[in-house]
């Protein structure tokens, strides 16, 4: 049985070719995917991806655990870096992709 996770990229994959077209009906004005919106992204993938159980959202430092106990922070970026407030027992950091796919970049 195929996760419902697995629609996800088709669905970034949208939300990417809508910022494009937000982008040329304004001419000098950026519709980027920030904040919330990509960070929830890379929380759901990086939990499917690795097995991890999501903590209730906003928990202080940690975005997951694994099937180990392990705590975890999840981290998505569209760039190359990451800000931190805390020091996690564990980080995931993935790259989101305009196809909607993702690269990890740290774990």
């Amino acid at each position: 049985m195929t996760s419902p996770i697995a629609a996800l990229p088709e669905l970034v994959r949208s939300l990417y070719k809508l910022v494009g077209k937000l982008e040329t009906l304004a001419p000098g004005r950026k519709f980027t995917l920030d904040g919330h919106l990509v960070g929830s992204i890379g929380e759901v993938l990086a939990a499917d991806r690795y097995g991890l159980e999501l903590l209730p959202a906003s928990t202080k430092t940690h975005d997951a655990r694994s099937k180990e106990g392990r705590m975890v922070q999840i981290k998505a970026t569209q760039r190359n870096a990451v800000a931190l407030r805390d020091e996690p027992e564990h980080l995931i950091v993935l790259k989101l992709l305009p196809d909607g796919t993702t690269e990890e970049i740290y774990n």
